[in-house]
């Protein structure tokens, strides 16, 4: 099994979530919850360029909702996020889908690394990567570098 055949799989999915149970794939989709527009304005030009859509969603709306709305190939959380911190996200995601990968950006906080890594076994969370540090707000200055004959993919 493949890299990506592991993202746009079923695994992990139960049957009475709401969700269609035909539904075998996931959304070009990344789901990025914060406070301020940081990691999305981070995440854009990349995600643009692999048309995979960023859906902002604001600490105060209901992830559970989002996810058996829709199937996102991932969610990206800051840990220290008011109204849905790391952790809420981590439950939220156990309760969805144990395989659906997140990656959680953390300050390099030892307290914060150990709850993760508790959480994520007590939950079985299966994808969970820890970014310990910010990500600079522009990190790529073009929406895509391509060789001449591709670059209207990224346009």
């Amino acid at each position: 099994m493949t890299y990506m055949d592991k993202m746009l799989g079923v695994q992990g999915r139960s049957q009475d979530d709401g969700a269609d149970p035909e539904r075998t794939t996931r959304d070009a989709l990344i789901v990025i919850v914060e406070d301020e527009l940081v990691l999305s304005s981070t995440f854009r030009n990349v995600c643009d360029c692999l048309h995979v859509t960023i859906e902002r969603m604001p600490p105060h709306e209901d992830l559970g909702a989002l996810l058996r709305q829709r199937r996102p190939m991932a969610v990206v959380a800051e840990m220290d996020t008011a109204g849905q911190d790391g952790c809420h996200v981590l439950k939220v995601v156990a309760a969805h889908d144990r395989d659906l990968p997140v990656l959680l950006v953390v300050d390099n906080d030892p307290v914060l690394l150990g709850a993760i890594d508790a959480v994520q076994e007590i939950w079985q969370l299966t994808s969970v990567v820890k970014c310990l540090s910010r990500p600079a707000s522009e990190p790529w200055s073009t929406s895509c570098s391509r060789p001449a004959a591709r670059a209207t993919a990224c346009a």
